[in-house]
């Protein structure tokens, strides 16, 4: 017997009472579309193997059944999200006592994910692509803006999208974006992206959408750019400039990431202007770069040519 039946509508409604949760502490919406997609998908996956069960018949080999059958359909790293996503999801139904037997993740493991490391954009990567929006006209002045703002601050797209003009300011080169659980901070920025920022609001105030609170702006004069909007520029701006691999806006994080440890930025400073809360985040976007910075530091403090000169 599946759980198409009275087990389907049961973990619906809970998938639907975790909902009200996550908008009640504030989580972003692309948070919640990721933990109900998961919630959704391990519903569907108990249907599709007949398995008409309630929260608190939930054994550690159902959840390692369902990772499997991620893992052998997409990769490890699409299973480990969903793993992640389907823990606090349990977490959940125990903290409202749905569960009450002993939460079956205690008894599981994530799936080991392959590290991937992210290929850095150099000095000519950075030049090639601001070659490519030189011009004076207003998609040149916006994207260049974009792309130096990506370089000088390591923001997240979303970050980025979320900007609006008021919250701009050209005097002291500052700027209040809004982050993960929609926390607000702010981030500073240099006398270039300042100028391009400057360029770019002066040939703005011509735009049909002038008056709009969003400070990016599209070509299609009929809405904001949008987050898919700045990711298919980078995208195109990459292949124009030639450079190596694709170019996303995360890139360019791990890219500000190590650029800052390299110049001795501070982890504090890092994690304030990134906006991480965990340690652990610095050390994982410098990992690119880890070995290239071990090896100039050696050139510099050589422990034999200190005895031998």
């Amino acid at each position: 017997m599946g759980t198409t039946g009275t087990s389907a509508a049961v973990w619906a409604m809970l998938a639907e009472r975790w909902r009200k949760t996550i908008r009640a502490t504030a989580l972003s919406d692309k948070t919640e579309q990721r933990y109900l997609s998961t919630a959704h998908r391990w519903a569907k996956w108990l249907d599709q193997e007949g398995h008409d069960i309630e929260p608190d018949d939930v054994e550690a080999h159902h959840v390692d059944d369902f990772i499997v059958d991620i893992i052998d359909s997409s990769s490890a790293a699409n299973a480990a999200h969903h793993y992640r996503n389907l823990r606090v999801f349990f977490a959940w139904l125990v903290k409202r006592k749905e569960i009450k037997t002993g939460n079956p993740f205690d008894e599981t493991e994530p799936p080991k994910v392959p590290e991937k490391i992210t290929d850095l954009l150099d000095d000519e990567h950075h030049a090639a692509l601001l070659l490519t929006c030189s011009g004076k006209d207003f998609l040149s002045l916006r994207d260049r803006a974009i792309i130096l703002l990506f370089v000088d601050t390591g923001m997240r797209v979303s970050e980025l999208h979320s900007i609006q003009v008021k919250a701009i300011d050209l005097k002291t080169k500052q700027l209040m974006i809004v982050g993960k659980g929609k926390k607000i901070r702010v981030v500073r920025f240099g006398n270039s992206t300042g100028l391009a920022l400057a360029r770019y609001l002066k040939v703005r105030e011509k735009h049909p959408l002038a008056d709009s609170p969003a400070l990016w702006l599209s070509s299609r004069k009929t809405k904001p750019l949008t987050i898919h909007g700045i990711q298919s520029m980078l995208h195109h701006r990459g292949k124009r400039a030639k450079v190596p691999g694709s170019v996303y806006p995360h890139r360019f994080r791990h890219d500000f990431s190590d650029r800052w440890q390299a110049n001795g930025g501070s982890e504090a400073g890092l994690m304030e202007i990134a906006g991480w809360a965990s340690t652990k985040m610095p050390r994982h976007y410098g990992k690119a770069a880890k070995t290239r910075r071990a090896l100039a530091e050696h050139e510099r403090i050589s422990p034999a040519d200190s005895l031998v000169a």
